[in-house]
């Protein structure tokens, strides 16, 4: 009789069982941040399949027959397909090499694969723009040069970034170090245990890295094709510069022109047309959840890993190292000389004044007093903001993991990760709409910068700490639990620690996006309220190429000492995570 009596008990106290004061406070913060990047949301997407406050197909029938639509959505699938492949292939490699291989090279190869990451999109853009433009390209001047000296003469490229080719190549360059960084933080968490065993076994070096490494590695690639996706139907810069000179339509681009520079803005076109990203971006999405939640991966935590030998390569450990090398070259130091030469000359021109060269076009533009406040503005965010980010996203990653919450905590993750289906443009047009007028009254304040980026970083970064907290084990929250900790000493004392080789990178993306923004700063800065993006698109309107070059550089110097900090501090993490495990 006593024995039946305790079951119904137990079961009655466990149901009826009082949240803690963490889970009460962390419910809490992510309501209060699900509600602010929601409701902008809400507002933008309504807009899609209601008008006058009544459901219509009125809004869809606008996308499926808006002019070009065919060869508008074509067009930006292509470019984001064909350059996502090739990240995800190349970065993965990269991350590969540089963690488990004799091919890195210490202080080097680290910050190879994340050349283009430290530089503005726009900047990248023009930078190869500046190099391979058919007529004044400097490498097409240059191998014209040297072909007259064979006696053939040719009077344009033989280069054009001004084709579809060339979009997919400089998008293969912006999206590889977001793969890289995912792929190098599970790697970094991974024991090489497993891999240790394959080699045993026989197995060659490219084997177990197919066969062993990147099986394990599910959540992290899942999480890199889903940003990568996320990013390449959000990029503006690249299309803009250069696919408006290849005459190469994109759905971000048109999508910024209908609300920017269309008079009066079509909004309404603008918002179905996102429609198309939300069913593509979105699909993405649910499969990095599907395979999230199917577990097929390694976790840390269940034992004392082993140490992570390094793979030799033998004779391909040269060739491993010239590959890595030469993404640095393509990536980043190519258009960096463009920039640098154009700079220095103060202009653009096929004929360089070498005598000449000078500090005319920095000089401009450090005695810019809006340029000091606009860096000024884009580190305070970067800092605040990024840091704020991706603290939320660790503990909504731990929050949402838990058991029980049902329906409540459904709605919580998809308030919060679903804006990152809507385009970056179209979302920021709600947050005006939300927040500009009554009772909030935050058009041109820092505060609603904060909440923009909220709203479209929380999702990149989530995918990030989603992917760290899914490699820690039950069990290591379970001990210290049975130890007598509470969730709040877990979460800061073994979650988090455990979690930080992703999360420092998670940082390190969210802080050089946001000092780097483009698009946010396309629709909220101001004169009164600039930050560098917007200044770097105002001194490109018209046409100052040099002064341009110029900002684009220090912006660059800035960001290479974030990243560098960034991949020291998360290797020392590192070593810390794996003493703890």
């Amino acid at each position: 009789m006593s024995s039946l009596s305790v079951v119904p008990k137990r079961f009655w106290q466990r149901r009826l069982a009082r949240p803690s004061t963490f889970q009460i406070i962390s419910t809490l913060i992510i309501a209060v941040v699900a509600v602010l990047v929601a409701y902008p949301f809400v507002r933008v997407v309504g807009g899609m399949f209601f008008e006058d406050g009544l459901p219509s197909v009125e809004p869809i029938r606008r996308a499926v027959t808006a002019p070009g639509v065919g060869e508008l959505l074509s067009n930006s699938v292509v470019i984001v397909s064909g350059s996502g492949m090739l990240a995800v292939v190349v970065g993965s490699l990269l991350a590969w090499l540089n963690e488990r291989t004799n091919a890195r090279i210490a202080g080097l190869t680290d910050f190879v694969p994340l050349m283009p990451f430290i530089l503005p999109s726009i900047a990248l853009a023009i930078g190869w723009t500046l190099l391979l433009s058919p007529g004044a390209g400097m490498i097409n001047v240059l191998i014209r040069a040297i072909l007259g000296w064979f006696g053939i003469e040719i009077e344009r490229g033989p280069f054009d970034i001004y084709t579809l080719y060339g979009m997919i190549f400089c998008y293969f360059i912006v999206l590889v170090p977001y793969v890289f960084l995912f792929v190098t933080a599970g790697l970094r968490n991974m024991p090489g245990d497993l891999e240790e065993a394959a080699r045993i076994s026989g197995a060659g070096a490219f084997k177990t890295f197919w066969k062993v490494t990147l099986p394990a590695l599910k959540p992290n690639i899942a999480g890199a094709a889903v940003i990568v996706v996320w990013f390449g139907f959000a990029m503006f810069s690249i299309p803009l510069i250069i696919g408006t000179g290849a005459q190469i339509d994109v759905l971000t681009v048109r999508i910024v022109r209908l609300i920017n520079f269309t008079y009066p803005p079509q909004t309404d076109l603008a918002v179905s047309l996102s429609l198309f990203i939300l069913v593509i971006v979105g699909g993405a999405w649910l499969i990095q959840l599907r395979i999230m939640r199917g577990g097929l991966f390694v976790q840390v935590g269940g034992g004392k890993g082993a140490r992570n030998s390094k793979v030799d390569l033998g004779p391909w450990c040269w060739p491993a190292r010239i590959f890595l090398i030469g993404f640095l070259l393509i990536s980043g130091l190519f258009p960096l000389i463009g920039l640098l030469i154009t700079a220095l000359n103060g202009y653009w021109s096929a004929d360089i004044q070498w005598s000449e060269l000078g500090f005319s076009a920095f000089q401009r533009v450090l005695e810019n007093e809006q340029n000091l406040v606009a860096l000024r503005n884009s580190l305070l965010l970067g800092l605040i903001a990024g840091t704020g980010i991706v603290l939320f996203s660790a503990l909504m990653s731990t929050y949402m993991q838990k058991s029980g919450g049902g329906p409540f905590k459904r709605v919580l993750e998809a308030a919060i990760r679903v804006p990152v289906v809507v385009s970056g443009f179209v979302l920021i047009v709600g947050m005006i709409i939300a927040y500009s007028g009554a009772p909030f009254f935050l058009q041109g304040t820092f505060l609603l910068f904060v909440i923009a980026y909220m709203a479209t970083a929380i999702p990149q970064a989530s995918l990030i700490s989603d992917s760290a907290a899914a490699q820690i084990s039950k069990e290591m929250a379970e001990a210290g639990s049975i130890s007598g900790a509470r969730e709040g000493k877990i979460f800061s004392r073994i979650q988090l620690p455990l979690m930080a080789p992703g999360l420092v990178a998670g940082w390190t993306l969210v802080f050089v996006n946001i000092t780097g923004d483009m698009e946010v700063a396309a629709m909220l800065a101001s004169s009164s309220q600039p930050v560098v993006g917007f200044q770097i698109l105002e001194t490109y309107n018209i046409g100052r190429f040099a002064d341009l070059a110029a900002m684009a550089l220090m912006l660059t110097i800035l960001t290479t000492a974030c990243v560098a900090i960034g991949t020291i501090l998360g290797r020392l993490l590192e070593g810390r995570s794996r003493k703890a495990t």
